[in-house]
């Protein structure tokens, strides 16, 4: 059930996205309190918080890990936590339920010229070589829904085949490997940093990227909030997002340098952080990035209709 308040396309978003730099706030910092897993797309954040890009905003964020998305949408829901960042699936999933967040600004997005970080992996000697070979075969995503089940099935189709034939089970990233080299699934959706660190094994090999079967560049997370909150506090949400578009802007630009900041906070060891493919952050709001995943989904019946994409962007 759609909400008529909650969810529309962000009038604000224009001043907010082009501002080219972060001016000083006066008076007592507003505090955020930030909750998000320990993902590649958390850079920006990282690096705001180090350079004192939301000091210099006039905002306190309290920023916490989370063990899962699922923990952070829940953390957001209950009122616990002030912003999230979540993939951009499950948010999808959210809206058409009727749950009223808005998403304030873009996290990953997919752009075909950038180096993949996600891919549906194969054992080296699989006798799978084409992504049509997948029909019939069991096919292991983190949840049926997110965006590489539902960009491998239009990918699939796309091509003449019948998506409808896999057989899929949800795993978590981490097991994918395992599951493969014990013959338990056929191929498995994999992301960084797993991807690299598996595949330096020599057992497994990469068989296709899973959003292929997008045809456009499409955002894979977003940072979210409660429409109420974002009613409430509408300059302390302008100042974030700027920050995040300033401090992504960097970040993109200076990966090696900014590295070991994710690796401080993911604990992960510096060589596999290093070689590991990483995530292009967004910098402007598009509906038009969100949209092909709407369709996807709405398609393959993981959401019961469709929507216009730009309803899930905050005004």
């Amino acid at each position: 059930m759609r909400r008529t308040h909650a969810l529309r396309a962000l009038a604000l978003a224009p001043s907010i996205l082009s501002a080219p730099s972060v001016v000083l706030s006066q008076g007592s910092p507003a505090t955020i309190r930030y909750f998000s897993s320990a993902s590649d797309d958390q850079l920006p954040v990282l690096y705001a918080q180090k350079a004192g890009l939301f000091q210099e905003a006039g905002l306190n964020l309290v920023a916490e890990r989370a063990p899962s998305g699922a923990a952070v949408a829940q953390a957001v829901v209950g009122g616990a936590v002030d912003i999230g960042k979540g993939s951009l699936s499950s948010l999808i999933a959210a809206h058409v339920r009727g749950i009223p967040f808005e998403l304030i600004a873009p996290a990953a997005i997919h752009r075909e010229e950038s180096s993949i970080n996600s891919a549906i992996v194969v054992a080296v000697n699989s006798p799978l070589h084409a992504p049509l070979d997948l029909q019939g075969k069991v096919v292991a995503s983190t949840a049926i829904g997110d965006i590489g089940y539902l960009g491998t099935r239009a990918m699939i189709d796309g091509l003449g085949g019948d998506s409808s034939t896999m057989r899929w089970v949800e795993l978590p990233t981490s097991a994918v490997a395992a599951a493969i080299e014990q013959g338990r699934i056929d191929a498995g959706i994999t992301v960084e940093p797993y991807m690299s660190k598996d595949l330096a094994t020599g057992k497994l090999r990469i068989l296709v990227d899973p959003l292929n079967g997008y045809r456009r560049p499409i955002l894979e997370g977003a940072y979210f909030a409660m429409h109420d909150y974002i009613a409430a506090h509408r300059d302390t949400v302008a100042r974030f997002v700027r920050v995040l578009q300033q401090a992504a802007t960097y970040t993109n630009a200076h990966t090696a340098e900014t590295l070991p900041l994710f690796i401080a906070y993911s604990g992960m060891d510096a060589e596999t952080a290093t070689k590991m493919r990483h995530a292009v952050i967004a910098t402007t709001f598009d509906a038009s990035d969100i949209q092909p995943v709407v369709d996807m989904a709405a398609k393959y019946k993981v959401i019961p209709h469709g929507f216009d994409a730009r309803e899930m962007i905050a005004r």
